[in-house]
């Protein structure tokens, strides 16, 4: 099955975890604590989902991990869009979360449930 690093998805949601880190970072104040706090939790969850559902092996409990790093990708990106509507320039980021939601869907679609 490889490794997990190999999987798109997971390339592409840890890309887009470093980018939130450096985000938060950038624009962290002491009054958006808990959005940049949710934020940076909602992002990581979606590469270590993939790297621990991809420890599972085939099956079941990697087909719920991808359901748990597909939710936080969409998480990810509605905390995102928060945050624009709050003035914060996101720069290209919902472009590379929209990219992390759809290589994670179209993985667990090609996921057998077993």
């Amino acid at each position: 099955m490889g490794d997990y690093r190999d999987l798109r998805a997971w390339q592409a949601a840890d890309r887009l975890a470093h980018s939130v880190f450096n985000l938060a970072e950038q624009h962290w104040r002491p009054q958006d604590a808990t959005i940049y706090d949710q934020l940076r939790r909602a992002a990581l969850s979606v590469p270590l989902n993939l790297a621990e559902g991809h420890a599972c092996g085939p099956g079941k409990r990697f087909r719920w991990h991808l359901g748990v790093a597909y939710g936080s990708a969409v998480e990810t990106e509605a905390i995102l869009r928060f945050l624009l509507a709050r003035g914060v320039t996101v720069d290209g980021m919902l472009q590379q979360v929209s990219s992390v939601r759809a290589l994670v869907y179209r993985l667990r679609e090609r996921t057998p449930p077993e």
